[in-house]
C-alpha cells in the first residue's frame, strides 16, 4: 500500500464532532471527541477537508440547529484549529468527469456527494477516508486511494 500520510476526511468522519459540539453547547455539557477523531489525531497524519465538506457542515448547523453564518464560521474555525486540519479551498468540481463516471458505474443518489469528495481527493493526491463501504470497489478504476475507518484502524493495528 502506498505510504499513508495525507488523508482527506469525508464529511461523515467529522460530522460527529459537530453534532457533539452542538449538543454540548445546547445542554452545557463537556464536548465529547468522537473516537474516529481521537484515533486520527493520535497518528502522524496530515488531515484535509475542502470547501465541499464545509458546505455540508454549514448546511447541517443551519438546517438542524437554525444558527447563522457567523456561528457556522466560528464553529468551523474552532474545529479546523483544534485538530490542525488543512481546509482546501475549492471553487469547482469537474462535472464532465463525474458525468463520465456515473455513466460507467451504477451510482446511488446519495453517493454523488461522495464522488465529488473522491474527485477532490484524487485531484490533491490524498487518501480518501470515508464511511461508504463499497466506494473503493465500485470506483477503483477511477481512484483507488480509498479507505474506510475500519480499514485504517487495521492498518495501524
Amino acid at each position: 500500500m502506498e505510504l499513508l500520510k495525507e488523508i482527506y476526511l469525508d464529511t461523515n468522519m467529522i460530522h460527529g464532532w459537530f453534532r457533539n459540539f452542538m449538543a454540548s453547547t445546547k445542554n452545557s455539557q463537556l464536548l465529547k471527541i468522537p473516537s474516529v477523531l481521537e484515533f486520527l489525531i493520535g497518528k502522524d497524519l496530515a488531515l484535509f477537508t475542502t470547501t465541499l465538506t464545509k458546505i455540508e457542515i454549514f448546511r447541517y448547523i443551519r438546517s438542524e440547529w437554525g444558527l447563522d453564518e457567523k456561528f457556522c464560521n466560528e464553529v468551523w474555525d474552532t474545529f479546523i484549529k483544534s485538530f490542525n486540519i488543512t481546509s482546501i479551498e475549492v471553487e469547482q468540481v469537474e462535472l464532465g468527469e463525474l458525468l463520465n463516471l456515473v455513466s460507467k458505474v451504477s451510482t446511488r443518489k446519495k453517493t454523488l456527494v461522495n464522488l465529488m469528495h473522491l474527485q477532490l481527493a484524487k485531484k490533491n493526491g490524498l487518501w480518501f477516508l470515508t464511511g461508504e463501504e463499497n466506494l473503493k470497489e465500485r470506483y477503483a478504476e477511477y481512484y483507488d486511494k480509498v479507505l474506510t475507518y475500519q480499514n485504517l484502524r487495521k492498518l495501524f493495528g
